[in-house]
């Protein structure tokens, strides 16, 4: 028997373990979501997959991922694509329509690749969203011939957080050119069936040529024509900078001609020479023909007819571009070139999971399911797209909603919905599906997760996971007495959140009462009605209910006996009419036993202690209300049976705790220095004065003790000594409560400063007051605490709140004219003798100045003259000085001379001159005395005087002269004695003689003595030579 029961106690737990794992494990693809990028796909391809000369490349581009797969942090979008492959790299953006969330930021190169950046707008997929996205990158291949440089093949790239895909893909090459006498080409891009396709986006790519003659033979009455597909319209091409020529178009055609071949014949340059055929271009709109008569046609020209096509119907079937060549000696020539519109394909989508419980009650068994499939950008979603929900056993569809039946196909077999689309689903055309679901099977305390998913290009993408929660929302009220008895007959309601009642019962026999299932959140359990005999207990019970409650939330009451209360009222010691709060006290029985504690007065000062039974008790205080003195004084009272119907009142009474204030008065400047002697008044809160003559003692200290709580005021009433009054109230408040320490408040007082006046004058005359002088103020240490003081018009300067201590003031800069004096001006500004300004003054002495006068001849400024002798006068004659003499440079310096105007006179001339006592005037000017005034005085050399003549002898009668015998020219001549010289008499000087001066007139007595010398000293001559 034992070992039945405990196979049987096995099995059991075997099936609550299978019970359990089975309500865990899920179907593989109704796992969760995964949050991160595992679920992410990438992939590339080339849908020809190969590619052709001058074909349009495409390249497809899928990205796809489950719910919360997609955030920023996964960064951009990068396609790589070998720069050997691309024609024109502005192809990545004229050809360019990507569908959101999908953007172009840029394109970079590295050695060999275009690399693409698209970024990805994540807000715009949500986080319950799985996503697949489909893009296109377009450009057009170059022209690829046999044997040419281009690769053999081309390998594509694409990379997003951290998945990567490639494709490499075979180039297809064709023969070279044959070099015909008409051809039709297309410069833009061709599909893989050599199609022109339109660019709709930059539509002067789309620039055909009609060539002529690139044979080069001898064409006659050339006429080429051209008819355009319908649906399009013709435009000029964008011309080229390169080629010279007239660029002009008639209705919108260019005419280009070759002017250089490379060996193979290729044409390597061209001009335009549309203004040459002007007249021989028509166009007609309605039919869209156009017509060029180029005429004949020499072996060496070569023409290339030009224009561009735009599209009008971006609709357009695939049409044929038809052009016609005819010469007179030639065969007609047609080239039909098929077009077709570009197609861009791209699209985006998201697909997602709702439920409409995420919890239900123990008593509910219906879900509602949805699924949601949005198209966000791009190319329809087509029809034949499948989505799969997967279900749990636990979940049974009970009906599936109304749906549209000829877009969708919904079964529900084989635990699991599957929805197929019959038709695609447009931008703009959010879809969903929705069926009902039984989850009676589902356990309180279980969870349920489900999610759907869709297979696209070969990944599978996961929606958002939705959960749904059984919980017991039942609430179970248990009600008993004081010793634990059950109480039958209490009645309760239930209230939610917002008060409304949405339950009411009465307790059974057990004291019991169940509620029904209740919603989540929170509700208030209310005793309504007591059982008789009991008090009513109304304090509302809270009770959350939450999704984690698996069975009924027991809520435990209790009724009690009528009891009584008491009310103490705590009152202020000094008047009783004042009730203080916060006052704590202990509740004591009979033999001292503490049953409650911490009961604290209310603002009213109150405290209320109910639910006493009949019996003595006392009320200790454990606390004081703030700023009171603590009272331990039991205060007895009791509680009397059935006289319960009002609180028994009493009363206790608290002394308020005092506080005090220290005040600490100090120097402004230094708080350091603390001053005696300062006296107040303490004032209350109204202003009235409650002490005075508070005096601070040699701490600088002052303190009042004794202040009830409240504010107050000191006002100084007399100021240190050689300080400031300052009647500014220092306000302070005795806090009540915060009286342990002193309210410590600081008060300063400023010096009184003094002033100094310094007047600057003149040292030989104190009444002549000098503006200008410059000053710095020093202290008593040398240190400068002002510049730049400076002497106005009255000779003054004024410096003012100075504090009391030794300074000196320093001259910088003399008044002008005068010598600087840095002698220090010392003076002391006296504390408390402040009232006047010190007076100072300080005297300069003028700059004097320096003459020169240099004494010369009159006759020649390069001699000089020693020992003139002269006076010095000033400019009222008075003489200064005298016996100045002339050195042996002539010259005679004075120095120290104050400004001002002066003169020389002579009083001795040098020997041998005469003496000139006309005065030498010369200014020293104030101020300039750097260099010596320098002046010049001449003198006049006395004249010597001439002797007198002795008598002159009469002249002695000359014999006649011989005739002179005529010389032989061939004989020598004996030279002539040339005659003695003359020897100047001595002549003495004759005193008051003048020398004759320029202008004179000469005396006739000395013309005629001169005459009478010149006579004789011609006989002496004559004879000499006589004789000889």
């Amino acid at each position: 028997m034992k070992n039945k029961q405990k196979y049987l106690i096995v099995l059991m737990t075997l099936v609550m373990i299978l019970q359990l794992v089975s309500s865990v494990i899920i179907s593989p693809r109704a796992a969760a979501a995964p949050s991160s990028t595992d679920s992410i796909k990438t992939s590339i391809s080339v849908p020809t997959g190969e590619i052709s000369n001058r074909e349009s490349v495409t390249l497809q581009i899928n990205i796809s991922g489950s719910a919360g797969a997609f955030t920023a942090a996964n960064g951009d979008v990068k396609v790589t694509v070998p720069k050997d492959i691309v024609y024109d790299a502005s192809d990545f953006t004229t050809k360019l329509a990507v569908p959101l969330p999908f953007k172009l930021e840029n394109v970079t190169t590295d050695a060999d690749n275009y690399i693409l950046s698209f970024s990805v707008d994540t807000s715009l997929i949500d986080s319950n969203d799985a996503f697949n996205g489909i893009f296109q990158v377009k450009f057009g291949a170059p022209i690829l011939t046999i044997g040419d440089a281009h690769h053999d093949t081309q390998t594509f790239t694409v990379a997003y957080a951290g998945k990567n895909d490639a494709v490499t893909v075979d180039v297809v090459k064709r023969n070279p050119i044959v070099r015909s006498v008409f051809d039709k080409w297309y410069k833009g891009d061709l599909d893989e069936n050599s199609v022109a396709i339109l660019n709709t986006k930059t539509p002067t790519n789309n620039r055909f040529q009609l060539v002529v003659n690139y044979r080069q033979a001898q064409l006659n009455d050339v006429v080429v024509s051209d008819t355009l597909p319908e649906g399009t319209s013709i435009i000029a091409s964008n011309p080229i900078s390169s080629i010279t020529g007239d660029r002009m178009t008639v209705d919108n055609i260019r005419i280009l001609k070759a002017k250089a071949f490379d060996a193979d014949g290729t044409a390597t340059s061209f001009e335009y020479v549309t203004d040459k055929f002007a007249d021989k271009i028509s166009y007609d709109a309605s039919t869209r023909h156009f017509e060029v008569v180029l005429g004949d046609v020499a072996p060496t020209d070569t023409y290339f007819i030009e224009y561009a096509l735009d599209v009008d119907d971006v609709n357009m079937s695939n049409q044929a571009n038809t052009a016609t060549f005819t010469a007179s000696n030639m065969a007609t020539i047609t080239k039909v070139f098929p077009v077709k519109v570009s197609d861009y394909y791209g699209t985006s989508y998201v697909l997602s999971k709702s439920v409409d419980k995420q919890v239900i009650n123990y008593d509910e068994n219906t879900l509602t399911y949805t699924l949601k499939l949005a198209l966000l950008d791009g190319a329809d979603i087509p029809a034949g797209t499948v989505i799969t929900d997967p279900l749990d056993s636990k979940i049974h569809v009970t009906s599936i909603l109304d749906y549209d039946k000829t877009r969708f196909d919904i079964k529900a077999e084989d635990g699991k919905v599957t929805i197929t689309t019959l038709a695609d689903i447009v931008k703009d055309d959010s879809v969903q599906w929705s069926f009902q679901a039984d989850v009676e099977k589902l356990k309180v305390g279980e969870s349920l997760p489900n999610s759907a998913y869709m297979e696209v290009y070969n990944n599978t993408i996961q929606s958002n996971s939705v959960t749904t929660k059984k919980y017991d929302g039942r609430i179970e009220i248990v009600k008993a007495d004081n010793f634990g008895k059950p109480v039958a007959g209490a009645e309760y309601q239930v209230k939610d959140s917002t008060g409304a009642v949405v339950f009411q019962g009465t307790t059974d026999a057990d004291g019991k009462l169940m509620t029904s299932a209740m919603n989540l959140g929170t509700y208030t359990v209310t005793e309504i009605v007591a059982p008789e005999g009991y008090v009513l207990d109304s304090t509302p019970i809270t009770v959350v209910v939450s999704d984690s409650d698996t069975t009924p939330i027991v809520t435990q009451t209790m009724n009690k006996l009528q009891t009584g209360s008491v009310e103490l009222t705590k009152v202020d010691s000094a008047d009783h009419k004042i009730v203080l709060d916060g006052a704590k006290f202990s509740l004591l029985n009979e033999t001292g036993t503490v049953l409650q504690s911490d009961l604290t007065t209310g603002k009213d000062g109150k405290l209320v202690v109910s639910g006493l039974n009949p019996g003595k008790y006392s009320l200790v205080e454990t606390a004081a209300p703030n700023g009171y003195v603590l009272d331990k004084t039991p205060v007895a009272f009791e509680i009397v049976k059935g006289a319960n119907t009002t609180p028994v009142h009493v009363e206790k009474d608290n002394t308020l705790k005092t506080g005090s204030v220290e005040l600490t008065k100090v120097d402004s400047v230094d708080h350091d220095i603390v001053l005696d002697g300062a006296v107040f008044s303490l004032l209350d809160e109204t202003g009235a004065v409650l002490q005075e003559g508070l005096t601070t003692d040699a701490d600088g200290k002052l303190v009042v003790a004794d202040l009830k709580p409240g504010k107050y005021s000191l006002v100084e009433t007399d100021a240190p000594e050689g300080y400031v009054l300052d009647k500014t109230p220092v306000a302070f408040e005795i806090v009540k409560g915060a009286n342990t320490t002193p309210v410590r408040v600081e008060k300063d007082n400023t010096l009184k400063t003094g002033s100094v006046e310094l007047t600057k004058v003149d040292s030989v005359n104190h009444d002549t007051v000098l503006e200008g002088a410059v000053f710095s103020l020093l202290d008593e240490t040398g240190a400068v605490l002002q510049e730049g003081l400076t002497t106005d018009k009255d000779g003054k300067l004024v410096v003012a709140d100075l504090k009391p201590g030794k300074y000196s003031l320093v001259e910088t800069a003399a008044p002008e004219g005068y010598v600087l004096d840095e002698t220090p001006v010392a003076f002391e500004i006296v504390k408390g003798a402040n009232t006047e300004p010190v007076r100072v003054e300080k005297d300069n002495t003028l700059k004097t100045g320096s003459v020169e006068l240099t004494k010369v001849d009159s006759a020649n400024h390069d001699v000089v003259l020693e020992g003139a002798v002269f006076s010095l006068l000033d400019e009222t004659g008075a003489v200064l000085q005298t016996g100045l003499k002339t050195d042996a440079d002539g010259k005679l310096v004075i120095s120290d001379l104050k400004p001002g105007t002066y003169r020389f006179v002579e009083t001795a001339a040098p020997a041998g001159y005469v003496l000139d006592d006309s005065p030498v005037t010369f200014e020293i000017l104030k101020g300039e005395n750097s260099e010596p005034v320098r002046v010049e005085k001449e003198n006049t050399m006395t004249p010597k005087p001439v002797p007198p003549l002795d008598p002159v002898n009469p002249v002695t009668p000359v014999d006649p002269v011989a005739p002179i015998t005529p010389i032989d020219p061939n004989s020598p001549v004996k030279p002539v004695t040339p005659p003695a010289p003359v020897v100047p008499a001595d002549v003495t000087p004759v005193q008051d003689s003048n020398l004759p001066l320029t202008g004179d007139e000469l005396p006739l007595d000395f013309v005629g003595l001169g005459l009478l010398l010149i006579a004789m000293g011609s006989i002496f001559l004559y004879r000499t030579k006589k004789t000889r």
